[in-house]
């Protein structure tokens, strides 16, 4: 399987601290859609910590360069965005924000204030009426704020997983939408910008700088969850795509202190049986178990009443946390039984179960297992790699946050590489194999068809 990092942006050179004039590679930038949710009309951008240069339209000459504590503020005025700087205001298609020498930006819609390291690119979402606010940030400023939301534990060989993980999705999600790489929420993985950071990991993110997890010099599908419940899932148990060789269930001893490891919730059965009416149509009278996985995880479930039909054990949770919020049902490995008015739900585990714990890798750090243990244990037959990134260096229509030396135009300094990239694939002539973490995954004759995976879920984890 290949990897197009199609449109996807890549600082061409960043100045090195150490002595003028040297240069070296800069990290991949990734796009997110920030505050998508919120579909905001109108938002100001602060600097902080050094100037911002706020351009319309991607001309070359900047409409002005905030100072810190000077502020632009950008809104929708019918099809157009108004930017209003301190020095006046003009309205254009596009207003971009883009930092010197590694500023921070602050950003305020409403009652959301987020601070964000590398640009912020500001244009009309026509189909929601509505202003796209667009992060281009390094990936390792990225994959720090991520793992921080995503990973709320200390122990640091945990952290390190996590990052690797959040890295290898990111790089992998490169070009899946026209204007952006990922959502900043659970679609994608969840982003809070810089104020989410913490020291362990920064300290993470810097330890495992440019690792990925592949298997088979292809970037592995980096899922991961909250808790096994005692087994981990096969990828088919619980989607509709074919065998993932390294997505294999397995027993997860490590998983047993996990506050979700066994679990028992209640809930009303009018109310249930309603909301499973409206979510697949007809009257639903009551519904039975029809088949388990090897891990003991629900495969479907039979919906009785006025238009009999069978669901996924997925779809069937999907309606249950959308009706009584996400700790009712807490994964697809649980037993049903209607007492009364209620129906008790004893279930095992926390989220779909494929892919890593993360509360197994927390007791895994805590045994003294590194981080290519854990993802060892929980990935058969992958590697941790450093990821290769095309260096290019020649003009786009794009801006780069990376720093430039002084010889370098403010215009050019805002420019990056945004163009579709030689497909991604490590190999001895290309990246530099960190560790192998298993010789071999033990497939069970599974096929893998790199097309399958498109049910797999955008949502990395739950809590």
């Amino acid at each position: 399987m290949q990897f197009f990092f199609t449109r996807f942006l890549i600082a061409s050179a960043i100045l090195a601290l150490a002595l003028p004039g040297q240069a070296q590679q800069a990290d991949p930038i990734v796009r997110v859609y920030v505050l998508s949710r919120v579909a905001p009309q109108s938002l100001t951008v602060q600097a902080t910590d050094g100037p911002l240069s706020v351009y319309a339209n991607r001309e070359n000459t900047a409409l002005h360069t905030l100072m810190p504590g000077e502020s632009v503020t950008m809104d929708r005025v019918g099809n157009r965005v108004r930017i209003t700087t301190p020095t006046g205001s003009v309205q254009a298609g596009v207003g971009e924000v883009v930092p010197t020498n590694g500023a921070v930006l602050s950003l305020r819609t409403g009652s959301h204030s987020r601070e964000y390291h590398g640009a912020l690119s500001v244009e009309l979402d026509n189909d929601r009426r509505a202003l796209r606010l667009v992060n281009y940030v390094p990936l390792e400023k990225y994959v720090a704020s991520v793992v921080a939301s995503e990973y709320p534990f200390s122990e640091i060989e945990g952290v390190k997983a996590q990052a690797v993980l959040a890295r290898t999705y990111a790089l992998r999600a490169a070009g899946k939408h026209d204007f952006f790489d990922l959502y900043d929420d659970t679609r994608s993985q969840v982003y809070e910008g810089e104020e989410k950071v913490t020291a362990v990991t920064r300290e993470a993110a810097e330890i495992t700088h440019g690792e990925v997890l592949t298997y088979r010099a292809n970037l592995v599908e980096a899922l991961y969850y909250s808790s096994s419940g005692g087994h981990t899932a096969n990828n088919e148990a619980i989607w509709n795509t074919n065998p993932v060789p390294y997505l294999r269930g397995r027993p997860d001893p490590y998983d047993a202190a996990a506050p979700d490891h066994r679990w028992s919730t209640s809930a009303s059965s009018s109310d249930l049986l309603r909301a499973l009416g409206r979510r697949f149509g007809g009257t639903v009278t009551g519904f039975d178990i029809v088949g388990r996985s090897p891990s003991g995880r629900v495969r479907n479930v039979r919906l009785q009443g006025s238009r009999p039909r069978t669901v996924t054990a997925s779809q069937f949770r999907s309606v249950v946390t959308s009706a009584f919020g996400s700790r009712t049902l807490r994964s697809t490995h649980f037993s049903a039984e209607r007492r009364g008015n209620r129906y008790v739900f004893d279930g095992r585990g926390f989220g779909h179960g494929v892919g890593m714990s993360q509360f197994g890798a927390r007791a895994q750090a805590q045994q003294g297992r590194t981080y290519r243990d854990i993802l060892s244990f929980y990935f058969a037959g992958t590697s941790v790699d450093m990821h290769d990134s095309a260096f290019l260096d020649q003009p786009s229509t794009a801006r780069n946050m990376a720093p430039r030396p002084a010889q370098v135009t403010p215009r050019q300094e805002a420019y990056a590489v945004l163009q579709s990239l030689p497909s991604y694939s490590p190999s001895s002539s290309q990246s530099r194999r960190v560790e192998p973490v298993v010789a071999a995954a033990e497939e069970g004759g599974a096929t893998w068809s790199a097309g399958s995976e498109t049910s797999m879920p955008a949502r990395r984890t739950a809590w």
